[in-house]
Parts: C-alpha cells; sequence; structure tokens
C-alpha cells in the first residue's frame, strides 16, 4: 500500500529520515563526549525508543510515571523521569519499578524527596535523584546554587535515594542556532558556579543532564554538562524548522489529509482539525498559523474547528478539488502525536507497517 491509498487524516513516518536524525544526533553527542538520553513524550512509541537505544543512547527520558512503565515494558533498563512528580500513587510507582531497573527523578521541592524515599524504602529500592535548577526557562527548577546544595543534601540523607546529579532545560534558548552563543554562555556561568559550589559541598554530581532540541546540537558550549535530552529532534516539526534547528529534509513525520469541501471563495476545508492537528501555535515564526502545507508555502492553515482545517488559499496559484490529498507538517509534533492511536511508518511512500502510540494519554 502507498500512503496515498491510506484511510485519512492518517500520521506517517519516513523511516529513512526518522532513523537518519536518530544517527545524526548520536554522532553529535559522541564528537562531543556527551551522552544521549532522549525524551519519549515526542513520539511515545515503544520500537522508536528501542530504536534509539539500539543507537546508542543510554537510558530514556519521560515526563509522567504511566511514560515510565511503557518505556520499562518495553526494555529499558535507564529511565529519567524529568518532571516534578507528586502524589503517593506515582512515588510507589517509581519505586516499584526501581527494584529491577535504574530509576532516576528529578525534583526541585522537599515534598517529593519525603515521598520518594519512604516509597523507596516501602519497596526495598533505590531511586535517583537529580536537582532541577532554573537557568532561564522559569518554569521548574530551584534558583540559585545554595537552593540545589541544601536539597542535595535533603538527599543524602534519606534512605532508599542516591544523589545522582543535576537537571537543567535550556528552553528559553529560541535564537537560531548560529546566534545561539550569548544565551548558552550564560546557562554556561550558571552551571559551572552550581558545580562549584557543589564541589565545595562534597556533593557528588555524577550526571548533570541539560540539552533541548532546539539546542541541542550547541549543548558542548555549556561546559560540565555530561548528557543531554531532546526529543523533537527524532521528527521535526514547524517550529524546529522556523528556529533554524533542521531542514524541511529532516522533517520524518506528516500529517495526510484529504480536501472535504471548497464551497466558501478563497477557502479549502481539510478533515484534519484540532483533534488531529493540535492548536498549540508556531513560536519560531513571523505569523500564526496552525501548520504548513507541504509543496505549497502559500497556502495558509488559518483556523482549526475538531474536525476541520481551514485553509486560506486566496493567494495560491493552486486549484485544491474536493478529495485532494494534501500532506501537513504540524507546528508541535509532540502534541499531535499524542492524538493517535496509530502512527505507519514508509519508505519512499511504501508503507511498511504502523506502531501503535503504546504512551498515549499516560499523564499520570
Amino acid at each position: 500500500m502507498h500512503i496515498h491509498e491510506l484511510e485519512t487524516p492518517a500520521v506517517v513516518v519516513d523511516l529513512d529520515i526518522l532513523q537518519r536524525n536518530i544517527q545524526s544526533m548520536m554522532d553529535y553527542v559522541r564528537a562531543h563526549n556527551l551522552n544521549l538520553r532522549p525524551h519519549t513524550k515526542t513520539h511515545k512509541i515503544a520500537e522508536i525508543a528501542n530504536m534509539q537505544l539500539q543507537y546508542g543512547s543510554v537510558g530514556l527520558t519521560v515526563a509522567k510515571s504511566e511514560e515510565a512503565e511503557v518505556m520499562a515494558d518495553a526494555g529499558c533498563e535507564d529511565i529519567l523521569v524529568a518532571y516534578p512528580i507528586y502524589g503517593v500513587a506515582k512515588w510507589e510507582r517509581l519505586a516499584r519499578l526501581a527494584r529491577d531497573r535504574r530509576v532516576t527523578v528529578s525534583v526541585d521541592s522537599l515534598a517529593p524527596i519525603e515521598g520518594l524515599a519512604a516509597a523507596a524504602q516501602k519497596h526495598a529500592s533505590v531511586v535517583g535523584i537529580l536537582v532541577e535548577f532554573d537557568v532561564g526557562m522559569h518554569r521548574c527548577g530551584v534558583s540559585g546554587p545554595d537552593a540545589v546544595v541544601a536539597l542535595a543534601r535533603e538527599v543524602l540523607d534519606r534512605k532508599g535515594l542516591e544523589m545522582r546529579g543535576v537537571m537543567y532545560y535550556p528552553g528559553h534558548v529560541w535564537n537560531k542556532p548560529a546566534e545561539q552563543g550569548p544565551s548558552l554562555a550564560e546557562v554556561a556561568e550558571k552551571v559551572g558556579a552550581l558545580l562549584e559550589a557543589l564541589q565545595g559541598a562534597n556533593i557528588p554530581c555524577p550526571i548533570v543532564s541539560g540539552g533541548s532540541t532546539p539546542a541541542a546540537r550547541n549543548s558542548h558550549l555549556v561546559t560540565g554538562t555530561t548528557e543531554i535530552r531532546p526529543g523533537t529532534y527524532v521528527f521535526n516539526d514547524r517550529n524546529t524548522l522556523g528556529v533554524g534547528a533542521c531542514t524541511e529534509a529532516d522533517i520524518a513525520l506528516q500529517v495526510l489529509a484529504t480536501v472535504v469541501s471548497t464551497s466558501v471563495p478563497g477557502r479549502a476545508i481539510v478533515d484534519s482539525g484540532s483533534k488531529t492537528l493540535t492548536t498549540d501555535r508556531w513560536l519560531s515564526g513571523s505569523d500564526n498559523g496552525f501548520g504548513a502545507v507541504v509543496g505549497h508555502p502559500d497556502i495558509k492553515v488559518v483556523g482549526l474547528s475538531e474536525e476541520h482545517g481551514h485553509l486560506d488559499i486566496s493567494a495560491s496559484s493552486a486549484t485544491l478539488q474536493v478529495g485532494q490529498r494534501v500532506a501537513l507538517i504540524p507546528n508541535h509534533v509532540c502534541p499531535c502525536v499524542n492524538l493517535h492511536n496509530r502512527i505507519y511508518f514508509h519508505r519512499n511512500g511504501e508503507v511498511l507497517g504502523a506502531w501503535d502510540v503504546g504512551a498515549r494519554g499516560k499523564i499520570r
């Protein structure tokens, strides 16, 4: 079957591009003596996770405890939960996983340290801890070396926990890669001051975990970083394209849609709305819009209803007809994938199979 024979909407992944993206990131980290721990929130698919491990990743990153269970069931032995997990059920879920695999959790407050320690002792396991610190994103993470040292000491004082290092997220760095130097220099200064404080306090810090897809290939500019956690790089999307972190040839995932109406002059409607593409905006571009139409830069995705994608074709020389297929690049691929039960993979348009999105909806 060819991809254009699939019933739409259909999410399709070019296997050659996907594998090239995975290999390219591995080549980068190896060249700079870094480890790669990719974030699986982008694909949520066991087969792709195993592909990343087979190419040389040291482990996987997830956001939620249920995602950790999915990736553990897929065979991953080393999982980082890069999220401030809170709740007894979640702590116990992770402590149970840690009985027979390496589980590490990021924290930025005392409560999860206490909760994870209690759960680990109950289940006779050891949970690793990374203390998260804020380098400019202002989302999670404590501010300043003193706060990190204080939390690290709390970890060291509790049975069932192991202090494994620190974590940061440079998610505020959205310059084009060639212009990221000054922003990452500020991050590097903060990381350097933190590592000096930890060393002065005799606190072990074998792991310094950072990275994001837009800044991934400049991670070596942040001295002291030992591993990075990019996620979007496996597929890429309109945001990574707009910031210059990839080219269109690096976009592995597309959403195939069918034109279902052209009744309104200057407008075409496709069968892919917010329940297919998500309403995430284009963060790295100069206009709004909800995606890009492959091969038709003069067609704009100007609106989304639940099941309707609104295409503005008034400035285009193309004449879309009902029944015609188009391929869309989502603004943000991660939530797009989470809307779908199954994703098809192909080579040169020939469908080779489909993956179940096993961690879809795993939000606890």
